[in-house]
């Protein structure tokens, strides 16, 4: 039997296929994961307010209320909460849309169930919250999958200011990982927002840009910040994380 390694967590599953959902459910029990299934959106919203959960898995097409719709819902709820959307149909456009939404991740149906494992696993042994502000579906998903695997890190995806200000309304970041110019307003205002923790310490940051004006403003603003220009190598960003996160980072 697989090794027990979340003893204390909670996943909520939600699809309509109860065969599909009742197999992921058996299958995270043998790890120790306490699993609820909800057939539909519905009753995943009736379940969802009653205890913290560690993960939502949830399928993108359902009737009534499809995984698209509850995964804004959810997040308007609990914005802190990762949430993995599974889907048959993988196109662009609605990848896209979930990572707009806030989604952990996007699976492709057939389930790989060794993959699902994996990401349960990461998110078991997070314990540090990084936050990742960045409006390009591209490069947003290329960030959650870098830190992802870093040890100990669970990253957060916001793709606009507006949701990034929700989640760190909710979340005390260890890191925030943060793009200059972004849909609804100015990286680095947001930048000064969330540069002093409640404690008074400076919570650690790298800011993002591929625009000089705004690399100049960073580099002579009184928040004294990392800056990486765009496009920038993995191992760069890994080094900077290295250094400002030396605990999480082999």
């Amino acid at each position: 039997m697989p090794e027990k390694i979340l003893e204390s967590g909670r996943v909520l599953v939600v699809d309509d296929n109860e065969e599909l959902a009742e197999n992921i459910a058996e299958i995270l029990s043998d790890i120790g994961v306490r699993v609820t299934v909800a057939r539909d959106a519905t009753e995943a919203l009736e379940v969802f307010d009653q205890c913290e959960w560690s993960l939502v898995v949830t399928d993108m097409r359902m009737p009534k209320i499809d995984g698209l719709e509850l995964l804004k819902l959810l997040k308007d709820r609990r914005p802190s909460t990762p949430i993995l959307v599974m889907t048959g149909f993988a196109d662009p456009d609605t990848i896209a849309s979930a990572q707009r939404s806030g989604a952990y991740g996007v699976l492709n149906k057939p389930i790989d169930l060794d993959d699902l494992i994996s990401l349960v696993e990461r998110i078991a042994d997070a314990k540090t919250p990084v936050l990742i502000v960045e409006d390009d579906i591209a490069l947003c998903g290329n960030l959650i999958e870098i830190l992802s695997e870093q040890r100990g890190i669970l990253p957060h995806p916001a793709t606009n200011l507006a949701l990034a200000r929700q989640l760190a309304a909710q979340i005390d970041f260890g890191l925030v990982l943060l793009d200059l110019r972004l849909p609804d307003g100015d990286g680095l205002s947001l930048a000064r927002e969330l540069r002093h923790r409640a404690d008074g310490s400076l919570r650690p940051m790298i800011l993002m840009s591929g625009y000089p004006e705004e690399l100049d403003r960073a580099h002579t603003d009184e928040c004294d910040l990392t800056v990486l220009t765009k496009p920038f190598a993995v191992p760069r960003l890994v080094e900077r994380l290295r250094q400002l996160m030396p605990n999480n980072v082999p």
